[in-house]
């Protein structure tokens, strides 16, 4: 790879960078190395949007971080969730000066990582996909070393039955209304592995706060909180019954901040506390 590079950038800044990159122990130790050496590119900044685990096909995928840094409330919405790279919100790109972009997937070993957007200074093309393989090769093995070889992270077993299963009321959408039930309830169970966050559901739906905590009470009888909630709980009892985690780990899993909340909500929703609740569902812990 680095035998083509062009005279506008050295085999021996390459080779550097190559080396800098091989070193990242996690994604945060790639950024702040990102940060540096791409300037010493003439490349001004870049939009890296990871997968949550190796996949054989470009999916869901999160903005992982921005360079340069974004302005509060940008960095507020991060990790952001895009389903595809065309459904990327333009705030996340540059809005006070003039620059183009290169996209370039992030690809290694038959395995998508996510994607790159580059902020072009360069005009060689070759430049951004040298960077493309060494950011691809990198990301690769500290997938592999954390384990992010499968989709392990969260396996919903059936979308259709955590729906089913809190009973969502089923209600005509508003006309000229872009929000429904569906679109809630899936947006939730794209988010299961996170905590509740009403300000980065609102901006991607494009509406404010207050408008998506009335429509969801509108179209499913429960608040945001409350439907995440349930649907982490119907989740939770999955994840129980095939004894496969730990109860602290499932709690992990799903986004909850400690075991004890985990436990608390699972209570209110079933009246059992999850120990009791792998009890009587014949589970051993």
């Amino acid at each position: 790879m680095l035998a083509r590079t062009s005279d506008s950038y050295s085999r021996s800044s390459m080779t550097n960078i190559a080396v800098k990159f091989a070193s990242s122990e996690d994604l945060n130790q790639l950024g702040s190395i990102l940060r540096f050496k791409l300037s010493e590119l003439s490349v001004p900044g870049i939009l890296l949007v990871t997968s949550p685990f190796l996949t054989e096909e470009l999916g869901p995928a999160s903005v992982s971080f921005l360079i340069p840094e974004p302005p509060a409330d940008i960095a507020k919405m991060m990790p952001f969730k895009v389903l595809e790279p065309a459904l990327l919100p333009k705030r996340f790109f540059l809005q006070r000066q003039r620059f183009s972009v290169t996209l370039e997937l992030l690809f290694y070993n038959a395995r998508y990582m996510g994607y790159a957007y580059f902020f072009m200074g360069s005009g060689n093309l070759v430049l951004y996909d040298d960077i493309r393989e060494l950011l691809s090769q990198t990301l690769y093995k500290i997938y592999v070393r954390e384990g992010k070889t499968k989709p392990h992270a969260l396996i919903v077993t059936d979308r259709e039955k955590l729906t089913k299963a809190v009973n969502i009321e089923k209600t005509e959408p508003i006309r000229r209304s872009k929000l429904d039930a569906k679109s809630v309830t899936d947006y939730l169970i794209d988010h299961l592995d996170e905590m509740s966050d009403l300000d980065k559901m609102a901006a991607f739906f494009g509406l404010s706060k207050s408008h998506l905590t009335r429509r969801c009470k509108e179209l499913t009888g429960y608040s945001v909180q409350t439907l995440h909630e349930r649907l982490k709980i119907e989740q939770a009892k999955d994840l129980i019954k095939s004894g496969k985690m730990k109860m602290n780990d499932i709690s992990v899993r799903l986004g909850f901040s400690n075991p004890n909340y985990f436990s608390n909500v699972f209570k209110k929703v079933t009246g059992l506390s999850p120990v009791a609740w792998a009890q009587r569902n014949n589970r051993r812990n």
